[in-house]
């Protein structure tokens, strides 16, 4: 386990227990892959793939922390998991939710008010732990512990700066190893292979999307060859111990069109206001309307919201939408991402990672400008 990960464990574990004492609970047993990410530091590989073999991490307000795995994923995940204690079971011998109860029994828990995450259980698996723990008060966690994840603390927003700043340097770099001819294929492949190589675990979606693709939101890259003039839109969409980054940027290839570098300009300039906008106190829908004001004025098709937390998952609370609002506040780590669509034609965007500050917001990435393509 590197330091920085150590870190975020410890960290991350001092806020749980103190929010547990707060409400006046025990022990939160977490589930989902998300809440197992934030607790226990890891996910075992085969939750993604078989869904009964199902993981618990346990965080109790004082004592021991215990992880359940699968037994074929034991070792890997005592390696990887910060958790004090990792218990396995045999699949098909004993119900993972029965290894649970024990390990809360063991603590002398077993009477106590446990949180549990209701939408990451199956009914089925919720009913095996209610009988596996007659004497608890099982009450539900699932904004307890999605709660928490919306301020980041420092260990967790300095594991975000580092991989946001290496993707941001990635598209960069990756646009100026390709030319006019290339496919969109072979630009996603040279983003790929940098973000391996700057440490990335995996790229969980890229965007590689040129000419009229570039108005597609969530366009993965193709075959289509990169023309002069395409406009193409890249996101960066990828983890590095378990934290997301999500970069993107517009290059063209060759010379923009008048209309193009237009529309640009008119993003920068809402971005730059957006920016702006960021800083404690500042309500969400406020800054969502700086956006969609100027989208509507340009007569522009606006995105329903422009902006959205950032960390464990790509997109958290808060939303910057106008159907709810929160007050910004220090810690918070948002992806602002003023874009415009025109279907068939082609799409502009520009991505930047920030940190909430104690005045303001100090941003994890700056974009420059439409990316150059091709000599």
């Amino acid at each position: 386990m590197s330091t920085t990960t150590s870190d975020v464990g410890v960290q991350v574990l001092e806020r749980v227990r103190g929010a547990l004492a707060d409400a006046s609970l025990d022990a939160v047993i977490a589930t989902s892959r998300e809440a197992l990410i934030y607790t226990a530091g890891a996910v075992p590989p085969s939750l993604r793939t078989v869904r009964q073999r199902l993981a618990a991490s346990i965080v109790p307000v004082s004592g021991e922390t215990e992880a359940i795995v699968v037994s074929v994923d034991a070792q890997l995940m005592r390696e990887r998991m910060w958790a004090d204690r990792v218990t396995d079971y045999v699949e098909f011998e004993k119900h993972p939710m029965e290894v649970t109860a024990d390990a809360l029994r063991r603590q002398g828990l077993d009477g106590g008010r446990i949180g549990v995450e209701l939408t990451a259980l199956s009914v089925e698996a919720h009913e095996v732990l209610l009988r596996a723990l007659p004497n608890a008060e099982l009450v539900a966690a699932d904004e307890f512990l999605s709660g928490l994840r919306v301020v980041k603390t420092p260990a967790e927003i300095d594991a975000i700066r580092r991989i946001g700043r290496a993707a941001q340097e990635i598209a960069a770099t990756a646009c100026r190893s390709v030319d006019a001819g290339a496919t969109e294929r072979e630009l996603g492949n040279a983003i790929s292979e940098a973000f391996a190589a700057a440490g990335g675990d995996e790229l969980t979606m890229l965007v590689v999307g040129a000419g009229e693709r570039s108005s597609h939101p969530n366009a993965p890259p193709t075959n289509r060859t990169l023309e002069r003039g395409d406009v193409v839109r890249l996101d960066v969409i990828g983890t590095s111990a378990g934290y997301h980054c999500d970069v993107a940027r517009t290059a063209v290839v060759g010379d923009p069109s008048d209309e193009v570098t237009k529309v640009y300009e008119l993003l920068e300039s809402v971005h730059e206001r957006a920016l702006a906008a960021v800083k404690p106190g500042a309500q969400s829908a406020d800054v969502y309307r700086i956006y969609r004001e100027a989208m509507e004025e340009a007569k522009l098709p606006p995105y329903h919201f422009v902006g959205h937390g950032l960390g464990i998952t790509l997109h958290e609370e808060p939303f910057v939408h106008a159907k709810t609002s929160v007050a910004l506040e220090p810690g918070m780590v948002l992806c602002i991402e003023p874009l415009t669509m025109l279907e068939g034609r082609f799409g502009v965007q520009i991505e930047d990672e920030l940190v909430v500050t104690d005045d303001g917001c100090e941003l994890i990435t700056r974009a420059s400008g439409l990316l150059p393509i091709g000599s």
